[in-house]
């Protein structure tokens, strides 16, 4: 009996202290389950804050919103009395507060202090100037419960301290290391979330600074406030800027007084639309501006809006297109003007000729039909010019070369010339001192150009002034040439104007007051460049304004021929 008594007691002890372990487990485990689903509750908060401050901040890097992101929902992780942010902005401090419970004057001071000596511990020097803002409850002075328990988290992108965020509360010993734990690591996963989106903007900022610097157009781009951002080189040198970071400043000063530069920026930003100004002259030329306005895209629970953050403006070159429109309307002006005169000629003359009352006589017959000749032959050479800038503008113009006497051809239009420059009392010479080759030229071709040169030469010099044309063997890197130049002591051409002789339609001006010369097509040189360079040769232009002109072209020797006969040296003068 006893032992079945000892046996029962032993049996009840054995199960009793089954249940007391199974009950100990069953605790553990409870507890394990809320701490597993107060983490993961903690972490699906973590995962919808990061997410709400990639929603809220898009691409802006805005801080400001990133800590009221992570401020505004606090109040799911854990108790407090207030929540504040310190951060540097723009030179200065702004402190921003929001009061969960009612708190006093001195206990806000009180987290200042705090945050002011960790952001100093932490940059060192601090700025003095501080904003301050205060949200949700009101504070109450009548309720002086101090600062017992509280602690930061400071805010970081790339290794740079941008701020500060702080937890207080009056309760005594309130937070831990996990309550800490918890904020740092939404703090962190946010830094590295801008960290990375800084990186990506940085890179992405260097490509289109890249593209923008290569660009052939001026370009610029300033925020809202008309700060400028970046400026490209085309337009530092469009606007004669030397200044490595010039300001808007130095742009609204060299804009016209009566372009409203701001005042158009802030109209394209406020409106979102594109201005444009087709011509405005800038520094002597003329450009085709674009002011367009540059917004991202915000992000926020519901729809998604673009945010204007400044504008850029382009700065087109159009002074060429203008300078050339300008040519082109002189030259039809012209055109219109020179074949209307020897037409007019040529049908009064032709009347005459047919009238029969009353009847000419043989020498006047001949006066007409010669006037008539000789204006038919104005026309034929003007249209001729014409033709051939349309052939060297399609890329149909063929050289027919063959074997030339370039020393004879040269004597041969110096004679040509002879009576005209006689008659305006010009002295114009010939120099040849060594024998020249026989080249491959297409010698029409080749006459046309030393005809067009020589006749410049006799237009542009005055009375009693001297021309002459040489021609002389070179040698150069890419072979022997021979090169002919025409000089002359004629009025000479501009420097800023030299480069322009040879383009299409261009006219050279006798003197300040005339539009253009008034019996010149324009395409004379352009004619002669385009020739010679057909060739393999080039052109160049050497004159000083008043003091004369020397054209030069040269044209290679592919095999050295001399001239069977001995070279006579000759020099040809006019009598003058």
């Amino acid at each position: 009996m006893t032992l079945l008594i000892l046996a029962s007691i032993g049996t009840s002890v054995f199960f009793g202290i089954l249940v007391i372990l199974f009950s100990i487990k069953e605790e553990r485990v409870r507890k394990d389950l809320v701490r597993r689903e107060a983490a993961q509750k903690h972490r699906l908060y973590q995962i919808s804050i990061l997410k709400e401050v990639q929603d809220r901040i898009g691409y802006s890097l805005d801080i400001e919103k990133v800590i009221e992101v992570i401020m505004g929902s606090l109040r799911n992780l854990f108790p407090y009395s207030s929540t504040s942010s310190l951060i540097i902005k723009e030179g200065h401090l702004v402190f921003k507060t929001y009061v969960n419970e009612s708190v006093s004057h001195t206990f806000i001071e009180q987290v200042k202090k705090s945050m002011l000596a960790s952001l100093g511990a932490l940059l060192g020097n601090v700025p003095t100037k501080t904003e301050e803002e205060l949200f949700g409850v009101p504070l109450d002075d009548s309720s002086p419960l101090p600062l017992t328990s509280f602690f930061h988290i400071p805010l970081f992108i790339n290794s740079r301290v941008l701020g500060i965020i702080n937890v207080s509360s009056t309760k005594l010993n309130l937070y831990g290391e996990d309550e800490m734990t918890i904020l740092y690591q939404i703090v962190a996963e946010a830094s590295n979330t801008l960290s990375r989106l800084e990186e990506m903007l940085e890179n992405e900022k260097g490509k289109l600074e890249a593209i923008i610097r290569s660009l052939a157009d001026g370009v610029f781009m300033v925020d809202k406030k008309s700060q400028i951002l970046i400026i490209n080189d085309a337009a530092k040198r469009f606007l004669g800027i030397e200044r490595e970071n010039p300001t808007i400043l130095d742009l609204l000063g060299l804009f016209p007084k009566t372009y409203d530069l701001i005042g158009k920026i802030n109209e394209a930003i406020q409106n979102n639309k594109v201005i444009e100004e087709k011509e405005l002259a800038i520094e002597n030329k003329t450009f085709q501006v674009f002011i367009t306005p540059v917004s991202i895209k915000m992000r926020n629970e519901k729809d998604s809006m673009e945010e204007p953050i400044g504008a850029s403006i382009m700065l087109h070159d159009i002074s060429l297109e203008k300078n050339l429109s300008q040519i082109k309307e002189d030259f039809t002006n012209m055109m219109v003007h020179e074949l209307r005169a020897p037409l007019a000629v040529i049908k009064d003359s032709a009347e005459l000729l047919l009238s029969e009352k009353p009847p000419l006589k043989k020498p006047q017959r001949e006066q007409f039909l010669d006037v008539i000749h000789r204006q038919s032959k104005v026309l034929l050479d003007q249209i001729a010019s014409i033709l051939d800038a349309a052939k060297l503008e399609s890329g149909r113009f063929a050289l027919e070369k063959k074997s030339t006497d370039l020393e004879e051809l040269i004597y041969e239009r110096v004679k040509v010339f002879l009576p005209q420059v006689e008659k305006k009392e010009v002295f114009l010479s010939a120099d040849i001192p060594q024998p020249l080759p026989l080249i491959s030229v297409d010698k029409t071709r080749i006459i046309q150009v030393i005809n067009n040169l020589l006749s410049n030469s006799v237009k542009f010099t005055p009375r009693g002034g001297k021309i002459k044309i040489s021609a002389k063997i070179m040698n150069n890197p890419l072979g022997t040439v021979i090169k002919v130049s025409v000089a002359d002591t004629g009025i000479g051409i501009p420097k800023e104007r030299q480069g322009d002789i040879f383009l299409k339609f261009y006219q050279v001006k006798q003197n300040q007051n005339e539009s253009s010369s008034s019996d010149s097509s324009g395409l004379g040189l352009y004619i002669t460049k385009r020739i010679i360079e057909a060739h393999g040769g080039f052109v160049e232009v050497k004159s000083e304004e008043n003091h004369g002109t020397t054209v030069s072209f040269t044209l290679p020797v592919q095999e050295k021929q001399i001239k069977p006969s001995d070279f006579p040296y000759r020099v040809m003068t006019s009598s003058n």
